[in-house]
């Protein structure tokens, strides 16, 4: 809405009109004027670089929807065919581990920590944090499925690792309010939730303490965005974990139209597959080896335990037909047909 107020009102700038003045222009009149608006932009474009070619569809779209609501009707595929070819995008490189830890490193804040924990993990835009309430966090086993843009058209769910889980409930345990339906994120009072400025604003600060490179110009793909390489680095690390494409695309909100009414995968089903990038995800590599550790470990007590009951059963069954040696060489037998399903 404010980039639809901003662009709008640039157009009738230009135009020496306002809203109601616009409206009552004729057709012809109006397609001209907008045609010159586009010429105007484009030798701007070609004698300072401003605005980006890229920009062009962003900044007539609220004009274009503005005629459609007052039914003027131009023809915009006449129109578009002056804008300027686009240009590579800036800032597209993801951030890595050392970023990231470059950025935890640079703020005391508990809040501002959780937060950048959050980003890395979830791989969600900024844009959906101030909708997001505590009950959106449900965990499971030692991470959490995190559900975004509850109840719209746009509702996905991805998933926290247990190392930004861990600072979550860290942060969350020093608010005073912390009912269900509690923003996630708040301002410092608490209470009230971290708008989409304020969100922006705290990666921004903490990115120019620690003199974070922001970009290498406007035409260069080199760079970092501020808050869109967390989700590049995390669609990296999910695809360098081999997770399936279909549960990748789910996990960052892009999947096909008609995916949103047939895949519909349990938390259950996304944990599985999300769990294979933990190790990746993790900043913290100690912490991963001790997850991966502990996962290991009841793979192995869960094998011992079914070997056990086994065990028992052989015994009851054959008790006095085969001897305690001969039964000790198939336990051995048997640890080391599961040691090598382990492995």
């Amino acid at each position: 809405r404010k980039t639809y107020e901003i662009y709008l009102n640039q157009f009738l700038k230009y135009s020496h009109k306002n809203h109601e003045n616009l409206a009552k222009l004729s057709q012809s009149e109006i397609e001209e004027l907008v045609f010159n608006y586009v010429i105007h932009l484009k030798d701007l474009t070609e004698r300072t670089g401003k605005p980006n070619p890229n920009s062009y569809n962003t900044m007539t779209s609220p004009i274009k929807l503005f005629l459609e609501m007052n039914d003027i009707l131009l023809n915009w595929i006449k129109i578009k065919r002056y804008f300027p070819s686009k240009v590579p995008v800036s800032n597209q490189l993801p951030y890595t581990d050392n970023d990231v830890k470059e950025l935890l490193a640079a703020t005391t804040s508990i809040r501002n920590k959780a937060f950048i924990h959050f980003l890395a993990a979830t791989g969600c835009r900024v844009g959906a944090i101030p909708g997001l309430e505590i009950e959106d966090v449900k965990q499971i086993e030692e991470g959490a499925i995190v559900t975004m843009y509850k109840d719209t058209t746009e509702e996905y769910k991805t998933c926290l690792t247990p190392e930004s889980y861990y600072h979550l409930k860290k942060y969350l345990a020093q608010r005073l309010n912390t009912n269900v339906d509690s923003p996630l994120f708040t301002t410092k009072n608490n209470v009230n939730s971290l708008s989409l400025d304020a969100a922006g604003d705290v990666i921004r600060h903490i990115r120019r303490q620690v003199k974070l490179e922001v970009d290498h110009g406007r035409k260069s793909t080199k760079g970092k965005s501020q808050n869109h390489a967390f989700r590049k680095r995390f669609s990296l690390c999910l695809a360098n974990a081999d997770i399936q494409s279909k549960f990748i695309e789910y996990m960052m909100g892009h999947y096909e139209k008609q995916d949103r009414h047939y895949f519909k995968p349990s938390d259950e089903d996304l944990w599985f597959q999300y769990k294979k990038a933990i190790k990746i995800l993790t900043l913290d590599k100690s912490e991963a080896m001790k997850h991966e550790l502990e996962q290991k470990k009841i793979i192995i007590d869960d094998y011992e335990k079914r070997l056990q009951e086994k065990v028992s059963e052989i015994e009851n069954r054959y008790e006095g037909v085969i001897g305690a040696l001969e039964i000790e060489v198939w336990v051995a037998k048997m640890k080391k047909f599961f040691l090598d399903q382990l492995e």
